[in-house]
């Protein structure tokens, strides 16, 4: 199974937000959790549909690969369906999925070699696999979108797992800080500091990329 990458672009500017703020949970999937855990299979199914995107997207962000963002999609979806009838509504369902395929991606990071996963990202810019939300106007356009896209892809990649699940899931998902400590079982004060110090690191790596960018420009 293939999936389609519709996301945000991480280089733009991070978008502002507040704090999550809701006090009681509305969850749009309830009721088809609530048919699943009674038995009804389709109630599953649509549940899959709505979410394996952005497990997928996840996975992509967290590994830099697509054939293991794939698997680990696959992964993160078959664990649901089997650890899933325990979720007892303490959080949004969505919720629940991210730490499911967070904790997929996490593990599949930890078997994998620094080696391999650096040849499957080169292999994945060589064949232009790096997808941009959109299209830009001219081949010139395209080339320097396509090559700022793979450097903050790399960059994201040089980051600690912490970091850069942390990091993802607020300034390219656009979750809030309380539902991401939820997904990631820690304090809203850690989400904060990993969100930071991933912004401080992405940063350096990147000023490098864009001091080039501009004395291109000014020749």
């Amino acid at each position: 199974m293939t999936y389609e990458l519709v996301e945000p672009n991480p280089a733009a500017a991070p978008i502002a937000r507040e704090v999550d703020t809701y006090t009681e949970i509305v969850d749009p999937d309830s009721e088809h959790v609530r048919r699943w855990q009674a038995g009804d299979a389709s109630a599953f199914e649509v549940l899959v549909r709505r979410h394996e995107r952005s497990v997928f997207r996840l996975a992509l962000r967290m590994l830099g690969s697509r054939e293991e963002a794939e698997d680990v999609t696959q992964e993160a979806l078959l664990s649901l369906h089997r650890h899933g009838r325990s979720f007892r509504g303490e959080s949004r369902f969505s919720t629940f999925v991210y730490r499911v395929a967070a904790n997929a991606a996490l593990n599949r990071r930890r078997t994998l070699g620094r080696s391999r996963a650096r040849e499957r990202l080169l292999a994945e810019r060589q064949s232009g696999g790096i997808d941009l939300p959109s299209s830009p106007r001219d081949p010139g356009d395209a080339a320097a979108g396509a090559q700022a896209q793979a450097r903050v892809h790399e960059a994201l990649q040089e980051l600690p797992p912490d970091l850069r699940l942390a990091v993802v899931l607020y300034d390219i998902e656009g979750m809030p800080y309380g539902e991401i400590a939820r997904v990631l079982e820690v304090p809203e004060g850690t989400v904060k500091s990993r969100i930071h110090r991933a912004r401080n690191a992405l940063r350096e790596r990147l000023r490098s990329f864009v001091t080039q960018e501009s004395e291109g420009v000014d020749s």
